[in-house]
């Protein structure tokens, strides 16, 4: 069978996507994949067709806008003006003239790129969206988009709705508002030796990349030095690990396998990006959240309500959480806590139990043979 994954560029959008893809090569399937320019680099490896990106200059505006307004305000300008209208708009072209030419059986797609359900909306092709956040955020997302989907086609924010969706967060933290959710794991369960010294922190792979984000890397790497611990702090590789300056306890790098740090960290301390989450909660590890921007509040929240760890909540408002007065006591005293609580512990271990329990990565849940 031939099928057309589409995706944005973010590697927090197209890393959920890739295991899926490999799969489907694995099994003899004819695999293509839509992107934008910035999307080349992580599909290398499969048959890839390049997209339009938007002009810059229609761009920069919006995220000016976003920067000045309340958050409120700022998710609605990214999730519908940049997400559907500028970025997915851009991508419409392509993504038809991809199913035009493949006459794929199947369209997987990441569901902040609108222009696939369009595409395949047109064509009659079966979609299914991969969750790239939590489902209640997704059905945010879409919601907020709904006015560009429906100007693009009458209806298409209900096709969408109601393609179904694969997810690996457990239904305990994100219950599904659609219809036809399927939930899956990647692979089999850490085999966990915790170090009760040893903590990793992450701030992801877009952080360092923003100016206004560059302080926490130095706020984290502060706390971590400030407290008992043996710590790895990854951050990527646009910033330079010798920038930082960092205690003996504490060792930056640029990169880590999630496996083995995970295996062996007593608490992970990150931005709550959703891939990092759910590696966390696969693993059993308690979480200290510092949301930056995007669904990373909502993620924490969960993570919160859930009793999986603790988040540090930005009082703000505002789209991007700068760090204020005083965050380094905060997050030193959250760090600590979370650290020293067994009721945290036994909740992770249970979370890990309820995502081990579910079914692995199968194509057949694409209602693929």
């Amino acid at each position: 069978m031939r099928i057309l994954g589409v995706s944005t560029a973010g590697a927090g959008h197209f890393n959920p996507m890739k295991p899926w893809l490999k799969r489907l090569a694995e099994q003899g399937h004819e695999v293509t994949v839509v992107g934008p320019p910035g999307l080349a680099a992580s599909a290398k490896g499969f048959d890839f067709r390049e997209g339009a990106a938007p002009d810059p200059a229609s761009v920069a505006p919006i995220w000016q806008r976003v920067a000045e307004s309340p958050m409120e305000v700022a998710r609605e300008l990214v999730l519908r003006e940049l997400f559907a209208r500028i970025n997915s708009g851009a991508m419409i072209p392509a993504v038809r003239a991809a199913i035009d030419d493949l006459r794929p059986d199947l369209v997987l797609r990441d569901p902040a790129e609108y222009a696939s359900a369009l595409a395949a909306a047109e064509a009659g092709v079966p979609q299914v969206r991969l969750g790239v956040s939590l489902c209640s955020e997704i059905a945010f997302f879409e919601s907020v988009a709904a006015p560009v989907l429906d100007d693009w086609r009458s209806g298409l924010h209900r096709e969408i709705v109601e393609s179904p969706i694969l997810t690996r967060f457990p239904a305990s933290l994100d219950p599904s508002p659609f219809a036809a959710t399927a939930r899956y794991r990647i692979g089999e369960p850490l085999t966990r030796e915790v170090d009760p010294s040893f903590v990793y922190a992450t701030l992801g792979t877009v952080a360092p990349t923003m100016p206004p984000m560059r302080p926490w890397f130095d706020i984290v790497a502060e706390v971590l030095g400030a407290l008992p611990v043996d710590a790895v702090f990854t951050v990527g590789h646009d910033l330079d690990p010798a920038q930082l300056a960092a205690a003996p306890n504490v060792r930056i790098e640029a990169w880590a396998e999630h496996a083995e740090v995970l295996s062996r960290a007593a608490v992970i301390v990150h931005h709550g990006g959703s891939g990092t989450v759910l590696d966390a909660l696969a693993a059993g590890v308690p979480q200290v959240i510092v949301p930056l921007f995007a669904d990373q509040g909502a993620n924490g929240a969960v993570v919160m309500k859930a009793g999986l760890g603790t988040a540090l909540v930005d009082s703000g408002g505002a789209a991007f959480h700068v760090p204020q007065d005083g965050e380094v006591d905060r997050l030193r005293t959250l760090v600590a806590e979370t650290m020293a609580s067994d009721t945290v512990g036994v909740r992770a271990v249970e979370v890990a139990a309820e995502m081990s329990s579910l079914p692995e990565l199968d194509v057949a849940m694409l209602g693929i043979s």
